[in-house]
């Protein structure tokens, strides 16, 4: 409890930069996004009396309980309080003038919008929460399935955005590129996105009871390396794990917590080939 208490203004601020950036530059320039925002979008162009931030709200319980329903309680504990923060900060932005602050300044707009986008989304990952909404069915498709995670969000989010084309015109379709590029480089520059992962190595005299909790409540796979220690030239084991980076902090904080002299390393990875990735994590 306390720990999620400490991260809260962080979950309160990522999440505000995305209702910011959605009040003031998506909606007012007619630019695209993937996500329940797209979907939210997609709605509210067909059915304009509804306000955005409650079909948001909508989107967003329905999917917290689809993931809570398939991913349990604890990944669905992740995405809850992006799930209720999200739509309130939405409503407040939604309801200033917001769309009148900037004029014919395009560029600016598309730069302004993918920064804070991507700092809102990295910001709220980076914490160990979830922005929740179409990060849940992918997670869901990778379980049962085996599909991996960045191959299915990327299906949804084209599907997504190619729905909001037909009404967006050419403009629309220009500057959301512009914002999506710059999303992605904003996302990667606070060391998250959905389909970055990471190779965490962990060396500790504790490393069954870390393997043990690693094994037992983050659902991640991994792989006990035999190694001697260098200044005491002693036998032990260390864990390897590779796993998508919005896990690493709650794997880092559960290891430290065991441990608080736990050796941790963690390195980008940009491919992973093998079991929980590319085939099923339960496939013989």
């Amino acid at each position: 409890m306390k720990a999620q208490l400490k991260v809260l203004p962080l979950l309160i601020l990522g999440n505000a930069m995305l209702a910011f950036a959605v009040c003031a530059f998506v909606v007012p320039y007619g630019i695209m996004l993937g996500g329940s925002s797209g979907i939210a979008l997609t709605v509210k162009h067909f059915l304009p009396g509804l306000r955005l931030s409650v079909i948001t709200a909508a989107v967003n319980i329905s999917l917290f309980l689809l993931g809570w329903a398939f991913l349990g309680k604890k990944f669905a504990a992740t995405s809850l309080i992006s799930t209720i923060i999200y739509p309130i900060e939405l409503a407040i932005f939604e309801s200033l003038p917001l769309g009148d602050l900037f004029q014919e300044e395009v560029l600016v707009v598309g730069l302004f919008c993918g920064l804070l986008i991507g700092l809102g989304i990295g910001l709220v990952v980076r914490t160990g929460g979830s922005t929740g909404g179409m990060d849940i069915p992918p997670c869901i498709l990778q379980k049962y399935l085996g599909i991996p995670v960045g191959t299915s969000l990327m299906v949804f989010d084209t599907a997504i955005v190619l729905m909001q084309v037909s009404f967006q015109g050419l403009r629309g379709v220009l500057l959301s590129i512009l914002v999506i590029m710059v999303t992605s480089v904003a996302i990667n520059r606070t060391l998250v996105s959905g389909e970055k992962k990471v190779q965490i190595t962990i060396i500790s005299p504790a490393y069954q009871q870390i393997r043990q909790e690693i094994l037992d409540t983050m659902d991640c796979g991994l792989t006990l390396l035999d190694i001697e220690t260098g200044y005491a030239g002693q036998d032990q084991k260390a864990i390897l794990s590779v796993v998508y980076a919005r896990k690493y902090p709650a794997i880092r904080d559960a290891a430290l917590k065991i441990d608080p002299h736990a050796f941790i390393v963690a390195n980008d990875v940009t491919n992973v080939n093998g079991r929980g990735y590319t085939i099923s994590r339960h496939s013989e």
